[in-house]
């Protein structure tokens, strides 16, 4: 099993259903369109914005790899666009390869058909490591934290990156997708403002070098692509075959029936019991199953309101009953987890234990249900639980601490009955009001205000970039999905900006120590010494999100990805999405 590390991006609900294409007429025409079941996109398809997981499939889509490309285990190799990596010392006396020159293959081309060179590329890592002029825009790099400069060599369409500091997931960043030099600075020039201005402006509207290309876009419905007749390949050098592709935007309460129906062709990360049940059953259908890389959770804002208070969150996680919870929104198929980690990692196992199973160390994490002789949930002594960490915090009166207090019985914030402000969208609503019952909050004193909103709303609150003055949120609730490496920068307390000042990338606004953040970036990704390193640092950090509960972890689950069954070769895995797959794939 290869190594993996994650990075947590998160995507929230799904929203109304668009309008269909009327590409997929015939269903048993070769030449069809196949459509692909998404939710509501931000139409942000240029990286370093704030995104959806239906975004960040598009862009896959549209820029494939950058100047490395991702296998299906993990790995990171040079990608189609590169004629050879070359890697080298800066100074003798430096111990790693600080300096990687990439040289680009002659006649790489975008999909409008011009060339691809080492100019687009040192274009591309200039334009996110201009800290100030792209943090005007709303988006965010951290390039600039671990590259020095980038040198272009333009006769032999070359470039190298002087890395400041060689960190355990150093390739991690020679996976920007190149942008086309030429049409963002001519289309900057024209409008009269900045190259990051000029991308913002077009941010649905972009040119890449991946398998397709974007040939319709209509917001809140869909997107239609087509092959890129310029594509250099994926990691092998396959190319698609399947000519057209559509992400509709679908509601969960109808796609099952549309699946069936072959409406649509594909739909990814099926999870709920029953519909697990319907997508295995039928012969027309065929199904890819693995261990979810990610799940549900809930994201706390520590530094607003009653939830500044550990011991709040604590006696919200009590009064939340997720054994139910997973049982209503997921079923059999749901698995408990009290931390974000995946058990397709392999920093939560011991040698001698195999992925994918419980794990020594997962069993000594904190469980935030009690459960009683029966294997049920414990409301009398959870309820009790959360009460206790209400009252401890009572007792204390510094800081924020003095705004908590306990009147006849009845908790108060401010002077006012404590109250917390819960946002989702609106596939959480009826598994969070079937499971915070009116009685469970006055049996804990705690009442909770439950919020169902569109995401593209509720992601600027959960990022920091809605207007201060209306700042309302206490918890959020979402899916996560996790990357393939990170070293969780975005929980340094530098990543905090200040709400309503721009998006950040830290959602729980709580900073992790930097000792173990420092030993996690810095642990030597060539050596058992650095692994054993960073897997310690790993466990540190998921034992501090498990204490002080950043976040609540709510379920991982079994994943199964349902297609028709004319669509052959299409093979996933939880490292390797449909945009990934699609590539290899076909219609029979």
């Amino acid at each position: 099993m290869k190594h993996f590390l994650t990075v947590i991006l998160l995507s929230l609900g799904l929203v109304a259903c668009g309008t269909s294409s009327n590409d997929n007429k015939d269903a048993g025409n070769k030449e069809r369109a196949i459509i692909i079941k998404s939710s509501n996109f931000n139409g942000d398809f240029y990286d370093g914005w704030t995104n959806t997981v239906d975004d960040n499939n598009v862009r896959k889509l549209v820029w494939g790899e950058g100047l490395l490309a991702q296998t299906p285990t993990g790995e990171r190799i040079p990608s189609k666009i590169i004629e050879n990596l070359t890697k080298s010392k800066s100074d003798p006396s430096k111990t790693n390869d600080d300096v990687w020159t990439f040289k680009i293959k002659d006649g790489v081309k975008f999909s409008n058909g011009k060339e691809l060179t080492a100019e687009d590329v040192k274009f591309t890592y200039d334009f996110f490591m201009n800290d100030v002029e792209l943090q005007k825009t709303g988006a965010t790099s951290t390039l600039n934290q671990f590259i020095d400069k980038v040198e272009l060599d333009k006769e032999n369409n070359s470039v190298s990156f002087y890395f400041k500091d060689m960190i355990y997931i150093i390739d991690e960043y020679m996976m920007q997708y190149i942008m086309n030099k030429d049409i963002i600075e001519v289309g900057a020039k024209k409008d009269g403002i900045t190259v990051q201005q000029w991308v913002k402006a077009n941010i649905s509207t972009p040119t890449g070098n991946g398998p397709y290309k974007i040939v319709e876009y209509v917001p809140s419905q869909y997107v239609k692509l087509k092959i890129n007749p310029y594509y250099e390949g994926n990691y092998e050098g396959d190319k698609p075959s399947i000519k057209t592709l559509i992400l509709q935007n679908i509601p969960s309460e109808t796609a099952m029936n549309q699946l069936v129906a072959h409406e649509i062709d594909i739909s990814s990360g099926v999870t709920s019991e029953e519909d697990i049940d319907v997508v295995t059953h039928d012969p027309n259908l065929t199904t890819n199953e693995y261990l979810r890389h990610g799940g549900g959770q809930l994201t706390f804002h520590t530094d607003f309101g009653a939830t500044k208070l550990e011991e709040v969150r604590k006696a919200f996680a009590y009064m939340l009953d997720r054994i139910k919870f997973r049982e209503i929104l997921i079923g059999k198929y749901a698995i408990e987890t009290n931390a974000p980690f995946s058990r397709n990692m392999w920093m939560m196992y011991d040698d001698d234990e195999k992925i994918g199973t419980p794990s020594r160390f997962e069993n000594t994490l904190t469980s935030y249900d009690i459960i009683d002789e029966n294997g049920n949930w414990d409301e009398k002594a959870n309820v009790k639980e959360a009460r206790k960490y209400l009252d401890i915090a009572v007792k204390k009166t510094e800081g924020e601490y003095k705004n908590l207090t306990k009147v006849n019985g009845n908790y108060l914030w401010k002077g006012k009955p404590l109250e917390l402000t819960f946002g989702m969208s609106a596939m959480w609503v009826d598994p969070v009001n079937l499971t915070l019952t009116k009685k469970i909050q006055q049996e804990v004193g705690m009442l909770i205000n439950i919020e169902s909103i569109d995401w593209s709303i509720l992601s600027k609150h959960l990022y920091g970039s809605a207007p201060l003055s209306e700042r309302r949120y206490n918890i959020f609730a979402g899916s996560t999905a996790y990357s393939i490496k990170t070293d969780y920068s975005t929980t340094k307390a530098d990543r905090i900006l200040p709400f309503g000042q721009g998006v950040t990338s830290n959602t729980t606004r709580y900073a992790i120590s930097d000792d173990i953040l420092y030993r996690m970036r810095y642990a030597d990704p060539s050596s058992e010494e650095g692994k054993i390193q960073y897997k310690k640092a790993f466990r540190e950090y998921i034992n501090v999100i498990n204490q002080h509960l950043p976040q609540l972890p709510l379920y991982t689950n079994i994943y199964f990805d349902a297609y028709s069954s004319d669509i052959i070769d299409y093979e996933t895995n939880p490292m390797w999405g449909f945009p990934y797959a699609i590539i290899k794939a076909k219609i029979k």
